[in-house]
């Protein structure tokens, strides 16, 4: 993303999250988000961002901006390619943070219980 695009985004997201998103510092925001966003696809960015309008009553943090995937499932099922990347991130738990690894045991567990094998 450049600056301009940015620039727009943060004036959207004040816009949509009234008095829930205060800049008190525009230019220092502005330069901190662009750190983190100019590595990012905007189509990708605002895609997560229209996802998160439509699903939080909170704006967004960067974090839910640049995320791959978003990690609710009120879509679905996960289709074969996704099961197959989120397979293959198991493979790679080195890269995994440990709250990622503490929620994937405790969907183990869950998914054994349900299974009747707890």
């Amino acid at each position: 993303m450049d600056r301009k695009q940015i620039a727009i985004l943060l004036n959207t997201i004040q816009a949509s999250y009234p008095g829930k998103f205060q800049v008190e510092d525009p230019v220092g925001l502005l330069n901190s988000w662009e750190r983190v966003l100019r590595k990012h696809e905007c189509e990708n960015v605002m895609k997560n961002f229209e996802r998160h309008l439509e699903t939080n009553v909170f704006a967004p943090t960067l974090a839910d901006l640049v995320k791959v995937r978003p990690l609710d499932r009120l879509g679905g099922i996960p289709n074969a390619d996704e099961t197959l990347e989120y397979l293959s991130m198991l493979d790679r738990p080195e890269e995994l943070t440990e709250s990622q690894l503490v929620s994937i045991e405790q969907s183990k567990a869950e998914i054994r219980r349900m299974l009747g094998r707890a």
